[in-house]
């Protein structure tokens, strides 16, 4: 066998290169899209409660975080989710009939974490089965057409059905205008304004982007994946701090039905009384 050949039969496989998504992977936590319109978290970064309790040897586990999209139909809700899960834009999109879903997973600060992502229809005849869907979600993603002003109009009536199946909890709430790339510079300006004002009414955090063109489709979504996983890892540190206070209360009513007093004051009744038993 020549020399050359057997040497590089002896060569060790080249590691496997694992290369991160930058679309999903997150380190650090997303600026939101204007400061001055959120209510959620104007933080540069994860708090060091966050950090420190993600960094504990024991690995938590954490649900999927169900993000439910509503408002008028055409509106692009659609368009954004798949210019974010495949990034791809279709211009002849057809109405979703129903609820469309898509998952996608993140890796945040080294945890896994997915998004549930549920696409309903805007319809009005489809109202009362994208209703069974609201349940139990965890961001509400109110979106309308920068285009079309009625649809920024009706997005307070699709925020109001979306909460009334969520009042044990309110759910993070944004609001994302679409199809931005169809104004100009100055209607964009002016639409930004009254978006402003109703993002500030609804308690929400207001964004504007863009499916044909990308435009802060993937930070919209970052964000929306870094701030459920932070109120996700709150309440994992909020229920370990409620853990000692509810083992407390249970003590404390096992100690009140067990009265040693009562217990030996019936016992010294029987003997005088001669009972044996």
């Amino acid at each position: 066998m020549p020399h050359r050949l057997r040497q590089n039969l002896l060569l060790p496989q080249p590691p496997t290169v694992v290369l991160h998504d930058p679309r999903t992977h997150l380190r650090h936590l997303p600026p939101a899209y204007s400061a001055a319109q959120t209510p959620l978290s104007k933080e540069r970064d994860f708090g060091a409660q966050v950090r420190y309790y993600l960094e504990a040897p024991r690995k938590p586990k954490f649900r999927p975080c169900k993000v439910i999209f509503v408002g008028d139909c055409s509106v692009g809700k659609t368009a954004i989710v798949n210019r974010f899960c495949y990034d791809k834009f279709q211009s002849n999109y057809k109405a979703t009939i129903g609820v469309d879903f898509e998952l996608e997973n993140f890796s945040i600060l080294g945890h896994n974490y997915s998004l549930e992502m549920w696409d309903t229809a805007g319809q009005e005849r489809f109202r009362c089965i994208a209703g069974a869907y609201y349940r139990n979600a965890s961001v509400i993603v109110v979106t309308y057409d920068m285009s079309k002003k009625d649809s920024l109009e009706s997005a307070k009536k699709w925020l109001n059905s979306a909460l009334n199946y969520n009042a044990s909890k309110r759910p993070l709430v944004f609001l994302v205008g679409t199809k931005a790339d169809l104004l100009s510079k100055e209607e964009f300006v002016r639409m930004e304004r009254l978006a402003g004002l109703a993002a500030a009414e609804l308690q929400a955090e207001y964004w504007s982007v863009s499916a044909r063109s990308g435009f802060k489709v993937t930070e919209l979504f970052q964000r929306i994946a870094a701030l459920a996983f932070e109120e996700a890892v709150m309440q994992e540190i909020r229920s370990i701090k409620n853990k000692p206070q509810e083992q407390a209360t249970q003590a404390s009513v096992k100690s009140q039905t067990f009265d040693l007093r009562n217990f030996f004051g019936s016992r010294l009744s029987q003997q005088k009384s001669g009972c044996t038993c």
